[in-house]
């Protein structure tokens, strides 16, 4: 993968683009580390789904819509300082849901970028991003309302994190992407999570940096549970002046790889195991997804068999 041109504004070459709670945040932690590798700050910019100047109706909606970049100026300065990287990239999970509003802007902004997608059992992943807006607070329904009021939600306007089902409808995702640009990777959760040094090397490679380079691949990054103390988890999660404040000292102080880890390590202490998923609920989730992964499994080229027929873990 070659530099971007001199004498042209400094944009991706490849992309991050999803899905939630998939693994999306280690990846773009873990690729900060190498050397010929440039990430951008914020991790989700959010620019090609068009997100910024919208309405947000959910709780946190907003918040997330007032963090996304709106212009090409403003995106194409996250990039700035990303000169003689070989590969220069953005992790917006949106992207991968949001494939008929995205498409046709990658393609009209960066051309044709190399894609990589993560995937993970889409019960695991229903029930982790459930667990997930708990710890931020924003869900409070029960795990059997929630999914009962999905509907409701997206019709009265709910950002698409809230579309728990809907959003673990891979394969129509998947195939888009496939059809619309020439080289794109599609990895697994699992695999990440047993054998991350395999995965970060099957990146290096379809990104072609150099693939020995040794990552810090032990580090557990946004995790998701329940916080036993609901004012601490607010300081690192909220946005209100402390946790901005905490940040920003963190960073100065300690760096900021070290305070990302300090603030994972203390958000982990503060979460509770969720409990299991009920049995029922599990169930109902396996055979709403079945057909959609037996479709997902030809295109990928993957057997994925455990997803259909899987014994249920924690979220």
């Amino acid at each position: 993968m070659k530099p971007n041109d001199n004498n042209q504004p400094t944009l991706p070459n490849f992309l991050i683009a999803g899905a939630a709670k998939c693994g999306t945040t280690a990846l773009y932690y873990y690729l900060r580390q190498h050397p010929e590798v440039f990430m951008s700050n914020p991790k989700e910019p959010r620019f090609l789904v068009g997100f910024a100047g919208n309405q947000g109706v959910g709780p946190g909606d907003q918040h997330v819509i007032d963090h996304s970049i709106g212009t090409l100026e403003e995106y194409t300065r996250l990039f700035t300082d990303a000169s003689g990287k070989k590969a220069i990239g953005e992790a917006s999970v949106s992207t991968l849901f949001h494939y008929e509003r995205s498409i046709p802007s990658i393609k009209r902004h960066l051309g044709d970028p190399r894609i990589i997608i993560i995937l993970r059992d889409p019960v695991d992943s229903v029930y982790s991003t459930y667990n997930f807006l708990r710890r931020l607070g924003r869900e409070t329904l029960s795990f059997e309302e929630a999914l009962g009021c999905e509907e409701e939600r997206k019709h009265a306007g709910y950002g698409w994190i809230w579309r728990y089902r809907e959003a673990r409808l891979y394969s129509a995702q998947v195939r888009a992407f496939q059809e619309n640009f020439s080289k794109v990777l599609v990895l697994l959760y699992d695999d990440l999570k047993s054998n991350p040094g395999w995965v970060l090397r099957s990146i290096c490679d379809f990104l072609d940096v150099d693939p020995d380079y040794a990552f810090d691949a032990r580090q557990v990054i946004n995790a998701s549970g329940i916080p036993k103390v609901a004012w601490f988890n607010a300081l690192f999660v909220k946005p209100k002046r402390l946790h901005k404040a905490a940040r920003k000292l963190g960073s100065i102080f300690l760096g900021e790889k070290r305070w990302v880890a300090l603030r994972e390590r203390l958000m982990m202490m503060n979460l509770e195991r969720p409990q299991a998923m009920p049995p029922e609920i599990a169930r109902e989730l396996r055979n709403f997804f079945r057909e959609d992964v037996v479709k997902l499994q030809k295109l990928i080229g993957r057997d994925l068999g455990d997803w259909i027929d899987r014994k249920e873990r924690n979220g």
